[in-house]
């Protein structure tokens, strides 16, 4: 899932793809680099992160879906606005993609009405303005997976064909819950629907490696990432396609033969 944010604020590459002709050049590289599918958004979402008003998601995102929509991988519109939700599901767009998890019963009629599928997101609190002081779990794994499952079921139960589930690396979370999460990644895969990863660039990885620019993160994003793969994340969000390509191209023959070798013994 190849990243396009069409905002001025985002902690990696806020400002560079906010007009239009930069934004569809920016998903066609990222198409032929990749990705399988290209999800948009409007609003930062970053900790701390200034609202956007429902008007100005609109202006930034709907032209750029309508001419994104001519691309041959599907588009998913990453919001957690009802309003801006609606209009793209009625361009056309293929996934809704909520970091607010759901949490609104409009969108999930949204999903049902549209027939797509919905990635539900975990955050603790649905104001990215405030959410890291939210950061305080008993059992941050146990509380995640939870909170995924009850949302899961009410999204299918209400008609949402599919949903993709995403722990939420970053939103709500300290660099030790981040790794505690992904480390058992398999307890959210096990709850049997695609799980989603993304942990491109962030924070976290940074502090981990030393790597202050967000830019700068690739190589211990391509390490978190391939840890979640094996763990069974069906769903990468980057920034960074084509690093991530080459990175799972080498990953998947190892492992394929790996299996081939277990298969022989």
């Amino acid at each position: 899932m190849g990243v396009l944010n069409l905002t001025p604020d985002s902690f990696s590459d806020g400002g560079r793809y906010q007009k239009p002709e930069a934004a569809l050049e920016r998903a066609r590289q990222m198409v032929v680099e990749g990705a399988d599918l290209i999800d948009v958004g409007g609003e930062s979402t970053r900790p701390g992160a200034a609202p956007v008003s429902v008007e100005e998601e609109k202006r930034r995102v709907l032209p750029v879906l309508e001419a994104l929509l001519s691309l041959e991988v599907p588009i998913s519109i990453d919001t957690r606005k009802p309003e801006v939700a609606a209009e793209a599901l009625a361009l056309g767009v293929h996934l809704l993609n909520d970091v607010s998890g759901l949490r609104d019963e409009r969108m999930v009629a949204l999903a049902a009405h549209y027939g797509v599928p919905a990635v539900i997101m975990h955050m603790p609190h649905p104001d990215p303005a405030t959410m890291q002081q939210h950061a305080c779990y008993a059992d941050v794994v146990g509380e995640v997976r939870a909170f995924l499952q009850t949302q899961a079921h009410k999204a299918l139960m209400a008609g949402v064909p599919q949903v993709v589930l995403d722990p939420g690396i970053g939103f709500g979370k300290t660099l030790e819950h981040n790794l505690q999460i992904i480390a058992h990644l398999d307890r959210l895969v096990a709850l049997g629907h695609a799980v989603l990863l993304g942990a491109s660039r962030k924070r976290f990885i940074g502090t981990l490696s030393g790597v202050e620019q967000a830019e700068g993160r690739i190589m211990g994003t391509l390490a978190a990432h391939l840890f979640g793969v094996s763990q069974g994340a069906c769903i990468l969000r980057v920034h960074d396609v084509r690093a991530h390509r080459e990175a799972l191209a080498v990953w998947s023959a190892i492992e394929a033969h790996q299996h081939r070798l277990s298969g022989e013994a």
